[in-house]
């Protein structure tokens, strides 16, 4: 029965459990991957084995400096991500505070969000040139009007009641907004930040594939000129090792900065 507790909806499980089952499924992955490779069922030149892809990923770093590409798409992620983020913060949060701001912005973004950011960048590339400022531009495109809509939501979800309480004892509308309803949505904005830096990742590969001299997108794709598919292996891995760590670190981040979320999720799964 004590098993069965593991998969009560909502509940915690110890951190040794989770780790387990993330181990677990890790493992089996590769074990297919092994398998598909080692036997022939896929040819090698589709998918090569593990021991192919470590010893390229050994050869590119000790040897190649792919650590370089992969440092000169980590600093555009950034620059082009935080720009975004200065910009959709402040603007999420005063159209979750106030009607009229979202009333003016809220149809303009989410129309220019289905718009995808993919498609402007032979346009980015006429008037912004191959350097740095193009890649940069991308990312934001990417982000930019996913992530004010998301922090939008994040500070319209904050409790009416607060703001209610506030107002009786004298807050000011400034007041509100920067003693309330902005410490109340920091969580769930940190939250979105989190998941829309995932998605800067992917924007910046696709720049450096259409028009880059350095990083791991023009790494990946002058491999697949040579159907170089262990390299193309490495630039993927090499992205998903940074994008996990990235979002350990913001996770613990998080945790630091807000403790209270985590005793008030506990105590609401407790009840």
């Amino acid at each position: 029965m004590a098993s069965l507790n593991l998969f009560a909806v909502r509940q915690n499980t110890p951190r040794v459990a989770r780790g387990a089952a993330s181990a677990i499924v890790f493992v089996l992955l590769l074990a297919a991957w092994l398998a598909a490779s080692s036997t022939g069922f896929i040819d090698p030149m589709f998918l090569p084995s593990p021991a192919s892809v470590l010893s390229t990923a050994w050869r590119f770093y000790a040897h190649e400096q792919f650590a370089d590409d992969l440092f000169a798409s980590l600093y555009r992620v950034i620059v082009g991500f935080g720009i975004a983020a200065l910009l959709a913060v402040p603007l999420g949060v005063a159209m979750g505070a106030w009607e009229m701001a979202r009333a003016a912005f809220e149809p303009l973004l989410g129309f220019i969000r289905y718009m995808p950011a993919t498609a402007f960048v032979p346009l980015l590339v006429l008037w912004l040139g191959v350097d740095d400022a193009q890649k940069f531009a991308v990312v934001w495109l990417g982000t930019f009007f996913h992530l004010a809509l998301l922090v939008m939501n994040s500070t319209l979800s904050v409790r009416a009641e607060l703001i209610d309480t506030a107002q009786l004892l004298g807050a000011s509308r400034l007041q509100l907004v920067t003693r309330v309803i902005w410490p109340a949505a920091r969580p769930l904005i940190w939250s979105d930040l989190r998941v829309v830096l995932g998605w800067a990742w992917s924007y910046i590969v696709v720049a450096e594939l259409v028009s880059a001299n350095s990083g791991v997108g023009f790494q990946i794709l002058r491999a697949s000129r040579f159907l170089d598919v262990s390299t193309i292996f490495v630039g993927i891995f090499s992205i998903g090792v940074v994008g996990i760590t990235s979002d350990l670190a913001m996770a613990a981040i998080g945790r630091w900065l807000f403790p209270y979320r985590r005793v008030h999720r506990e105590q609401g799964t407790a009840s």
